[in-house]
């Protein structure tokens, strides 16, 4: 038995498939319900699991349950917040402080979440593998500038359909190729699998016709072993598909180069650094509502503009120069600030400043401010003061030997003497936003700077600030734990391997949802580089081996369904492999990668396809789950309507669009399942109030119920419970008649 007194499905027995999906028996139980006498004496008599125990210790009263979880609205915000911790976590670390209130474009979110949609930077997402859409391709055409050898490029591509293009990172290689596939190819661009293979073309992609394809890394062995005859097959394959490729190589790459010089196209340099940061200026500008500006009406940054672009060598970092000088001209930075980012004298002055710092207790407050810049400022001073009792035991192991003053600092002057200020700002808790003083670094770059520094001047320091960031994500904070997350993402950058031994594989083997998060936070910014992303693939799919559930496997299920490391396609399908459980924290950690992925409505139908079909699968434990997933969908989502008063449950606005047939026959489903019923007819409960204080949403949502009932064959048992419903304290009276109505309309009808 369930903490909810439902019954467990029993192990799965394989049978031919039903035309409904066939619910798990409940246990033996008397007439009242309950578990059986002899039932529950076992129960009692069986010894809490290693698992069990580990949540009891961390403060949990009982071990998580999947179903309980799926139905309650309130898991929705939590879910919102993990992506929030996320996405403030790799602002802070890259240095923009605007992306806590930037908002993707979507009509899906989560319930009780703040606000609709997923909190993120567009800057700072990676493009997923699979469709790039329109307005990415739209993004990088408003700001493309053409390097040296662009006409050469797209001589290569229209003649041979097949191109290697070859340059240093930061070169502006990916925008170049997403500029001249989009330019070429009318029907569309496809970002491919990192772990795409070239050696053998047949039967290894589907190209549509008229499409794009950009390999964004190609991996050092794959590049020594390429020659003509499989670039050559390539070609042939691409042409008689009317679709054209792009591969990118990193700059340096052993390749069999007289053999391939006729697919080869090198772009040493960047494109002219002064009109890139043009481009952008003037875009940022023409977005924030002041069109028609250009960089030479502003000679006062003509000085500086030079100076950065004469030093700075990559194309990401002219561009984000460029909405810097934008963001002066909205008065929104001080030009001081930025020229502290960005000149050669800065550069010099940071080391001077980090190399002086006079003590250990100041380059362990200047680390963990690069690594909790913006965040409460008990949150760094804590997380300090374990860094520098850290090191002082690495330095005078004798703990007899060790003495620290803890009155010897001052914080105002700490914190000065870190080029650091204090400020207020919002909080988002469990309880509710409440204001905070809060410390950062004045230089919005220099957090990253300080652990890219302290990484590579100072060898000896890495394993301390290893260890100290691998149990900081076993933090009980949200933030604190997601923060080390990122802070370790950042350093893997450099020692991937190592980190994922070391860090990211015991943060999984705990099996619990906060190192979890951590992990998720540890590989955002790799799986940002492309020469990673095969890495990052082939780790997931190590961790997914096997049938146990252990903690890589959730983790990996955690990760899937959060960052887009694969294609949708993909995903859908490991994630299939993984709903072959009954594992508690399995199945809460595969519903949470099914809502993820929904809320991105390019995704949503691939995942409602998925659905469809695990809710009718053989096994009765990947029944379960699906149905499990769709309990949780028609719980946690929920969408923003013109003219609505309240927002609209997700899955009824979905239902309005073309997804309405597999919305339709998932509720259905759901409904008559009965091990799912009472938690749907909740749902359908908390719908139906909803409508009642809002009058738009009856006639779509009675509509809705016509269609489910039709498809389950059986009105009684929803008309029984609106009745009581409706007859109950402060019941949604108006709402039920105005549903009512909508059944009998359609009784008549039919």
């Amino acid at each position: 038995m369930s903490d909810d007194g439902q019954a467990k499905p029993p192990d799965p027995v394989e049978q031919k498939p039903d035309p409904k999906p066939e619910a798990p028996a409940p246990p033996a139980s008397d007439a009242e319900g309950k578990p059986a006498p002899e039932a529950e004496k076992a129960e009692k008599s069986e010894k809490p699991d290693k698992e069990e125990q580990q949540h009891k210790a961390r403060g949990q009263e009982e071990p998580p349950d999947a179903k309980r979880n799926a139905s309650d609205p309130r898991n929705a915000r939590k879910l919102f917040q993990d992506t929030r911790a996320l996405d403030n976590a790799v602002a802070a670390i890259l240095g923009d402080r605007s992306i806590g209130n930037v908002f993707l474009t979507s009509s899906i979110g989560l319930v009780d979440a703040g606000s609709l949609g997923q909190p993120g930077g567009a800057s700072h997402r990676a493009v997923p593998s699979g469709p790039i859409s329109t307005e990415v391709i739209r993004s990088v055409t408003a700001t493309f500038v053409a390097p040296a050898s662009y006409d050469t490029l797209r001589e290569r591509l229209r003649s041979q359909w097949i191109v290697l293009l070859r340059g240093p990172a930061g070169s502006g290689r990916t925008a170049t190729a997403l500029h001249l596939l989009g330019s070429e190819c009318a029907e569309g661009v496809a970002k491919l699998s990192p772990d795409t293979s070239l050696r053998n073309p047949s039967g290894t992609l589907t190209l549509d016709d008229d499409h794009g394809y950009l390999l964004e890394s190609l991996e050092v062995d794959q590049a020594a072993s390429l020659n003509e005859y499989t670039l050559g097959l390539w070609q042939r394959q691409l042409e008689s598909s009317r679709a054209r490729m792009i591969v990118l190589v990193d700059a340096g790459t052993a390749m069999r180069e007289h053999e391939l010089a006729h697919y080869l196209v090198d772009t040493a340099q960047l494109a002219d650094g002064r009109a890139l940061v043009a481009s952008h200026f003037q875009v940022q500008l023409t977005v924030s509502g002041k069109p028609g500006q250009q960089l030479d009406d502003y000679p006062e940054f003509g000085e500086l503009v030079e100076e950065v672009v004469g030093v700075t060598a990559r194309a990401h970092d002219l561009a984000d120069f460029g909405r810097g000088l934008s963001q002066i001209v909205l008065g929104q930075r001080d030009i001081d600030d930025l020229r502290q980012s960005y000149t050669r004298t800065a550069e010099s002055g940071f080391r001077e400043w980090f190399d002086g710092l006079g003590d250990n207790e100041q380059r362990a407050f200047a680390i963990a401010l690069a690594v909790f810049d913006g965040m409460p400022l008990q949150v760094v001073s804590e997380a300090a003061t374990k860094l520098a009792k850290a090191i002082q035991a690495a330095e005078v192991p004798d703990r007899r030997a060790r003495v620290r003053d803890v009155f010897a600092v001052r914080r105002l002057s700490l914190v000065e003497r870190v080029h650091a200020e204090i400020t207020t700002s919002v909080e988002d808790s469990d309880l509710g936003s409440l204001t905070v003083e809060v410390v950062r670094y004045r230089d919005r770059r220099r957090p990253r700077r300080v652990l890219e520094h302290v990484w590579r001047e100072y060898p000896e320091a890495h394993q301390v600030v290893r260890k100290w960031l691998c149990d900081l994500g076993s933090s009980a904070d949200r933030q604190v734990r997601t923060r080390a997350g990122v802070a370790v993402g950042l350093l893997s950058l450099s020692e991937f391997d190592h980190v994922r031994r070391h860090v990211l594989e015991p943060w999984a083997d705990i099996r619990h949802d906060w190192e979890r998060q951590a992990v998720i936070g540890a590989l955002r910014l790799p799986m940002m580089q492309p020469h990673l992303q095969p890495l990052i693939n082939r780790m997931l799919t190590w961790w997914l081996r096997g049938k146990t559930a252990t903690g890589r496997r959730i983790a990996a299920v955690a990760v899937l369904g959060t960052l887009p490391i694969m294609e949708p396609a993909r995903v859908l399908k490991l994630l299939r492999k993984a709903a072959d459980t009954d594992e508690e924290a399995m199945i809460i950690a595969l519903a949470d990668s099914i809502t993820n992925l929904s809320l991105d409505l390019d995704r949503l139908g691939l995942v409602l396809e998925a659905l469809l079909s695990w809710t009718l699968a053989r096994s009765i434990r990947v029944r379960a789950v699906g149905l499990n997933c769709v309990l949780q969908l028609c719980t946690f989502l929920e969408a923003e309507v013109e003219g609505s008063a309240e927002p609209w449950p997700g899955l009824l606005r979905v239902a309005e669009g073309e997804h309405r047939t597999a919305v339709v026959e998932l509720i259905a489903r759901a409904i008559e399942a009965p091990f799912f019923m009472p938690e749907t007819y909740e749902v359908v409960r908390r719908w139906v109030n909803i409508a009642q204080r809002d009058e738009a949403q009856r006639e779509p949502l009675g509509a809705l119920l016509v269609d489910v009932v039709r498809t389950t064959g059986s009105r009684t048992s929803l008309r029984h419970n609106l009745i009581r419903w409706a007859r109950g304290r402060n019941g949604p009276v108006d709402a039920v008649v105005e549903l009512i109505a909508v059944l009998d309309r359609e009784d008549h009808q039919s």
